[in-house]
């Protein structure tokens, strides 16, 4: 997968447009792609989701956060059959993130973001949740593996 075509191939035009994508920005780092699926153009109050695919664990590590928000204890859980961690955070926005092991020593990444007590930490959860099985799927359907 190539930061070009992530956006693409992670969430369609029409499951963007159902979950509200305002806009859709890929981008690229050291051993992973993501895209920002944004759901407002307001700057001051971001909200949205990120999918991230990383090519191997190191590279999913090297991606701490260097804010100061709170988090909550990392949760397992399973997303269609796959092994996950779920995850809170808590700070000026409010981010639930799904971390799923997609095989081959490759992981994908779902947060949800929003401002703070905007949306719930369950409706948070959830909505990364169906994010996480709407890319398998399209994964698994256009046969993308790597990164």
């Amino acid at each position: 997968m190539t930061e070009g075509s992530v956006c693409e191939a992670t969430l369609t035009e029409a499951q963007q447009k159902a979950i509200g994508v305002w806009e859709a920005t890929p981008m690229s780092g050291k051993g992973e792609v993501s895209c920002y699926f944004s759901m407002t153009p307001d700057e001051d109050n971001p909200a949205g989701y990120v999918v991230s695919m990383f090519k191997n664990e190191e590279a999913l590590l090297e991606t701490a956060d260097g804010t100061d928000p709170s988090p909550t204890k990392a949760v397992p859980v399973t997303v269609k059959g796959r092994g996950a961690a779920r995850q809170v955070m808590y700070g000026d926005d409010w981010r639930a993130s799904l971390t799923v092991d997609i095989g081959g020593s490759q992981f994908l990444f779902i947060e949800r973001y929003s401002p703070a007590h905007v949306v719930s930490e369950q409706d948070l959860n959830a909505q990364a949740r169906k994010v996480a099985e709407q890319v398998l799927a399209n994964l698994e359907r256009g046969g993308a593996t790597g990164v």
